[in-house]
């Protein structure tokens, strides 16, 4: 009797990235709405903190209809990072205090910050969401995007650093909620009138052949069908 069980057996469904565009999905808290907004931009360049050697700054705000993402640039006199796609923002779970932190205040008191992971979730999250990408630059000019939901109420939002091993003491700005919140109405829709996704699940395709799920108001496209299982599986 053979070892293996010979013949073909139905191949494995993976997922495959997105072949068209659906409908934004509302998660308006996950991450910007990049592929469907142009957000509008405040141009509030400004030091967030600095010490002799080094600077942390704002360079300009992007306003999304619930969002926001502060673009943030570290600049040095000396080398920051060998590989400026590493970013010098920490998102792990035990943050490093002596690294560079970041976090926002709320003018009602909730705050959001770099010390703790956040992850995205499907369900509308109680707390203020604060996640930093680093997007490159150079060894002396290391560039972040800082992505904040919700869009702040009027009154101020305060943004914190802190840089102990730079030398940069806890550092508060005050900038105007009132006219972040404001910004938001001038955000354009890029692609109006998109269709939703009938499904929750992601496009499959099958090794060697791919199949799509799509909405059905267009040309009809094969579907995966679901795997046969050998009894006692």
């Amino acid at each position: 009797m053979s070892f293996f069980t010979g013949g073909p057996r139905e191949r494995p469904l993976f997922p495959v990235p997105e072949q068209e565009l659906y409908a934004f999905n509302g998660r308006h808290w996950t991450d910007p709405p990049r592929e469907y907004i142009v957000p509008a931009v405040l141009p509030w360049a400004q030091p967030l903190g600095r010490s002799e050697r080094t600077v942390v700054a704002l360079r300009v705000i992007e306003v999304w209809p619930q969002a926001l993402t502060l673009r943030v640039t570290v600049y040095s006199r000396d080398s920051l990072v060998d590989d400026p796609g590493e970013g010098l923002i920490d998102h792990r779970r035990k943050p490093d205090y002596n690294g560079l932190l970041i976090g926002v205040l709320y003018a009602d008191g909730s705050r959001a910050s770099s010390e703790t992971i956040s992850v995205p979730s499907a369900s509308e999250p109680e707390a203020p969401v604060l996640r930093a990408h680093p997007v490159g630059g150079t060894r002396f000019a290391v560039e972040h995007e800082v992505f904040l939901w919700p869009l702040p109420s009027a009154g101020p939002l305060k943004l914190v650093v802190q840089w102990t091993d730079r030398e940069i003491p806890e550092t508060r700005t005050t900038l105007d909620g009132g006219a972040i919140r404001a910004a938001a109405k001038d955000a354009a829709e890029i692609w109006p009138g998109l269709g939703r996704r009938q499904v929750n699940g992601l496009p499959v395709r099958r090794v060697g052949k791919q199949v799509a799920l799509t909405p059905d108001w267009g040309t009809p496209v094969a579907r995966a069908e679901e795997p046969e299982h050998a009894p006692g599986e």
